[in-house]
């Protein structure tokens, strides 16, 4: 776990004999105190500026591909967006299942899951999972193709449940499978295939015999591949597809094949997307925060944390004019910033240099 904010600050202040602070004064801090506080934001911000690709900033985007649309605001798809991964973005089938993974906000949750019979319950048991004991759950599915093949994959626990789809909650059935559990400790992975006869399906889930039995995951998708995207320049876009894409003709819109990057921080994509069943993938680099509350914790690996206050430590010496003390604070970070290239990065040239 990474560390506070008031740890890192206390960090420098105890090294340079200063009072330390507390989660009840941290606010109102004073002199140096507030100076390192600074002087911890601006330690940070340096690290992260010192290589665009630390792994630790790494995180996974996604955004829904609506029919139609050829814009996506970099601030829809993260507040902390730096730059997206463009050698590793791709088309994915869109998973029609809400809160399939009975998880809100951290916490375990049946949430766009409705109770056919029993008492199906939220359970945090094999992480957040959806209980079902002589019970019965299910969801409706919306804007499926008709003929189109679709894969349910499903990840149970604890006892055997029968999965179930229809076009009505209950009533008759387009696909039936038995989840087979025959160790309560275990967790089985299984795929499902059906047809779409609907617009709407119903996927249920009946546990039966009185045994607790526990879903931890549920997907549904189309039944085909990832696309890779190749990116583009905005000028390459100008040049080649742009005249294409600004005429309104619905017979031009396709599956996209090429990403792109405008001047107001919008991800394009041409041609213009005709359907809205995938979702767009990708990796992509978060910006700094600045940290502000006590409690706040550092994108720095606590294993890296010296590497901060060395920083800090520097600022604070040359605010003091201790010029001589700050070479030895500036000596320990350079050495912490090769430190983390190599674990990190793998940067073969600072490992010949150190």
């Amino acid at each position: 776990m990474a560390s506070s904010y008031l740890i890192l600050v206390n960090n420098v202040l105890r090294d340079m004999n200063e009072v330390e602070l507390t989660s009840s004064t941290f606010s109102s801090s004073r002199g140096v105190q507030t100076t390192v506080k600074d002087y911890v934001n601006k330690a940070i911000s340096d690290i992260l500026n010192s290589e665009l690709n630390w792994p630790f900033t790494r995180a996974e985007g996604s955004v829904d591909v609506i029919a139609g649309k050829q814009l996506y605001s970099f601030a829809s798809i993260s507040s902390t967006l730096k730059y997206i991964d463009y050698d590793n973005i791709f088309l994915a089938p869109k998973d029609y299942i809400s809160n399939g993974d009975f998880e809100i906000s951290g916490s375990a949750s049946i949430t766009n899951w409705s109770t056919v019979s029993g008492s199906p319950a939220a359970s945090s048991k094999f992480g957040n999972t959806l209980l079902l004991t002589s019970a019965e759950a299910s969801q409706a599915v919306n804007d499926l193709v008709v003929g189109q093949s679709y894969t349910i994959i499903t990840q149970i626990s604890g006892a055997t449940l029968t999965l179930e789809v229809g076009t009505s909650s209950g009533g008759s059935q387009t696909k039936t499978a038995t989840l087979t559990i025959s160790n309560a400790n275990e967790v089985l992975l299984s795929e499902t295939t059906f047809t779409a006869t609907a617009t709407t399906h119903y996927v249920s889930f009946t546990e039966a015999a009185g045994s607790a039995a526990y879903v931890k995951l549920v997907q549904l998708m189309e039944n085909t591949t990832s696309t890779p995207l190749k990116y583009i320049s905005y000028e390459e876009y100008n040049d080649r597809y742009r005249e294409r894409d600004s005429k309104p003709d619905t017979d031009k819109f396709a599956l996209p094949e090429f990403v792109y990057t405008n001047y107001n921080d919008e991800l394009g994509l041409t041609p213009i997307p005709d359907t809205s069943n995938r979702v767009l993938k990708f990796d992509y680099y978060i910006s700094n925060t600045a940290l502000s509350s006590h409690s706040d914790t550092s994108i720095i690996p606590t294993r890296f944390e010296s590497v901060v206050t060395s920083r800090a430590k520097y600022y604070t010496h040359m605010f003091r004019s201790d010029v001589q003390t700050a070479q030895f604070a500036l000596k320990e970070y350079e050495d912490g910033i090769k430190r983390m290239r190599i674990e990190l990065i793998n940067r073969k040239d600072y490992m010949r240099a150190v």
